[in-house]
């Protein structure tokens, strides 16, 4: 019998009395997917709890990209500007304050900003102390405050 023979059910009811019947399948497909990709990691006298294991991350994973999505969806929903032209001005504005900045901060705008992580979770990608990353968004910010109001005062000279 093969590890998906035994395991399969199990996974199933696990993922459905976490996130009900209409996602279970699919977390449960995800994490075999994960086990094929990774079988010599599974140690053969703790199959199922390395599974459950693995099915937990997917489900959190699930989670956040659904987090991400609807806050996506919501930011997308906001009423447009009333006036195209100053939304073409603001955008064309953020694109040049955007392409002032060095790559190292372009990078951390967008672990920030983009993918929403936490100055910790930043600190992990970027290999730094939480600290530093810290500092980084707190002299980032005041930055791209100095250069928002300096492109702004251009706009009314």
């Amino acid at each position: 019998m093969t590890l998906y023979e035994r395991c399969y059910g199990s996974i199933v009811r696990y993922a459905w009395r976490r996130v009900g019947p209409d996602q279970a399948e699919d977390i449960a497909s995800e994490t075999f997917t994960i086990a094929w990709r990774r079988i010599a990691d599974i140690p053969s006298d703790h199959e199922l709890p390395w599974l459950y294991s693995v099915a937990r991350n997917v489900i959190a994973n699930s989670a956040r990209r659904e987090q991400r999505d609807r806050e996506l969806n919501d930011a997308l929903s906001v009423e447009p500007e009333s006036d195209h032209a100053d939304a073409v001005t603001s955008r064309q504005i953020a694109i040049s304050v955007l392409r002032g900045l060095s790559d190292k901060d372009r990078e951390l705008a967008r672990l920030a900003a983009w993918e929403c992580l936490s100055s910790r979770e930043i600190s992990i990608v970027l290999g730094c102390s939480h600290a530093a990353v810290h500092i980084r968004l707190h002299r980032l910010r005041k930055r791209l405050e100095k250069l928002f109001d300096d492109h702004q005062g251009e706009g009314t000279d």
